[in-house]
């Protein structure tokens, strides 16, 4: 049950609003008795002041104590209240029919504070019938300080005020748990809601397998947080679709490329076995072989290369080099192939130094990839060019032919994998469509980008450009 974050929530929720609810209450019935003993004070202060203020007029107009006594304290009813006459050493004088058989002892201390505070309050509990006390309120008759005639003294029932707090505790003690109640399972319900679009996305996630990547979760409100989790997954899965088409389709390609080569190799093997044959059919078998196992062994080494592609680009070595020596060096190689095709391979810009922080094998094997893609497709008598130039912080290497050229339609598609413009003459060139890809992933490893621009029948241009670290100037 404490699995599911419903009631997790819940049970959060519930502590977090019975120990605010508790705090309220406590801070509400200690704010509650001090206002009720305050205004019990002053309630005692008004009589008290009352009795003296009658009684001190009694005394003027009768000028006897025992009548001012009797009409006072006989005239004077306050229900629930005892009151006495005391005199300035707190004596008594005479007290209220209730009081009778009882005094209100008053200590020295609140006489004192009553003469100089003008009233003074004190917890009595010579009361019997009083189990909590009665709280005293004892003001001077006279305000003049000069000439005392004693203190009026009026008591109340502390009773009173605890049983307006019982009533209130009571109150609390049925309040407080049936709010909680109430808010804990109103609480449920909105977790219930606020958590059903999780519960659906996780229903809808479960139903995704690789067969249907293409599903796509519910948004109800792509501005709110539930919204832009399920834009979030979405993205995972167009990302994980895409992934994963890519790589069916680039298993399906290699497949197929691998299939030809080994059908050559298998079908040649067995002819050869099948009968004797004289050593020049045997040397012209085992050239095709030859042929057919380098070709498979680069498309191994290209498949091998890709395989690493994005995962590994930290695998790349960053080492300070010469981009200039890495041009001339490829281009070198490249001249044994041109002029077997009877092209003239030429070579600009690579006399000025230019530093630059890569990783030499791969670069040669990108430029060697360009190199023998414009050498394949380029007739004889034709041309290619190497330059290498440096603009606006980066190096630009521009490979051009004046081969066959590359369609528009096809240009996008030309660094893919596997892709090949013409298939039939490419596959006899032993092309693979592996080159251009490898290339591509190469340059953007190391920070660059790479274009293509080619009019069919009139040739075709690769740009590349290479961030530089520095300035391109000699180290």
């Amino acid at each position: 049950m404490f699995d599911s974050v419903r009631t997790r929530l819940t049970l959060w929720y519930a502590s977090v609003l019975a120990v605010s609810l508790v705090a309220f209450a406590l801070l509400v019935y200690y704010a509650a008795a001090r206002v009720f003993y305050e205004r019990q004070d002053e309630s005692l202060r008004s009589t008290a002041e009352t009795v003296a203020s009658a009684y001190m007029q009694e005394l003027e107009e009768e000028g006897s104590i025992a009548k001012a006594n009797d009409v006072v304290l006989a005239q004077m009813v306050f229900p629930n209240r005892y009151v006495e006459v005391v005199d300035t050493e707190g004596r008594l004088v005479a007290q209220s029919s209730n009081l009778v058989g009882h005094s209100l002892t008053l200590p020295a201390t609140t006489l004192s504070e009553a003469r100089q505070r003008s009233v003074g309050f004190v917890v009595s509990k010579t009361i019997e019938s009083e189990s909590l006390g009665v709280r005293v309120a004892a003001v001077p008759l006279s305000k003049n300080s000069n000439n005392p005639f004693g203190f009026a003294v009026v008591a109340e029932s502390l009773n009173v005020i605890e049983a307006g707090l019982r009533r209130l505790r009571r109150d609390f003690f049925a309040g407080v748990p049936l709010v909680l109640l109430f808010a804990s399972l109103g609480g449920y319900f909105l977790a219930r809601k606020s958590l059903a679009p999780i519960a659906l996305m996780n229903a809808q996630t479960q139903r995704i397998k690789a067969e249907n990547l293409s599903s796509r979760l519910d948004v109800t409100n792509p501005r709110d947080e539930l919204g832009q989790l399920a834009t979030t997954i979405n993205a995972l899965l167009a990302r994980l679709d895409a992934t994963f088409t890519e790589q069916q389709r680039f298993i399906a390609d290699a497949s197929h490329e691998l299939r030809t080569p080994l059908a050559v190799l298998r079908g040649e093997t067995e002819v050869a076995l099948e009968q004797n044959r004289g050593a020049e059919d045997y040397r012209e078998s085992l050239a095709l072989i030859k042929d057919e196992a380098e070709r498979l062994t680069r498309i191994v080494e290209n498949l091998f290369i890709l395989a690493r592609q994005p995962v590994d680009q930290h695998s790349i070595m960053k080492e300070p080099l010469r981009l200039n020596e890495v041009v001339s060096e490829c281009v070198r190689s490249a001249q044994v192939l041109a002029t077997q095709r009877g092209l003239r391979l030429h070579l600009d810009g690579a006399t000025s130094e230019v530093n630059f922080t890569g990783d030499d094998e791969m670069l040669k094997r990108m430029l060697l990839n360009l190199l023998d893609n414009a050498v394949k497709y380029t007739a004889p008598g034709g041309d290619v060019g190497v330059a290498l130039s440096t603009q606006n912080g980066s190096a630009r290497i521009v490979v051009t032919d004046s081969g066959i050229g590359i369609p528009a339609a096809d240009q996008p598609r030309i660094f893919d994998r596997f892709y090949r413009v013409d298939k039939a003459r490419s596959r006899a060139l032993g092309g693979a469509g592996l080159g251009l890809s490898i290339a591509k992933w190469i340059v953007e490893a190391h920070g660059g980008t790479i274009a293509v621009q080619s009019i069919p029948t009139q040739g075709s241009e690769f740009i590349v450009d290479l961030p530089l670290k520095g300035d391109g100037r000699p180290m």
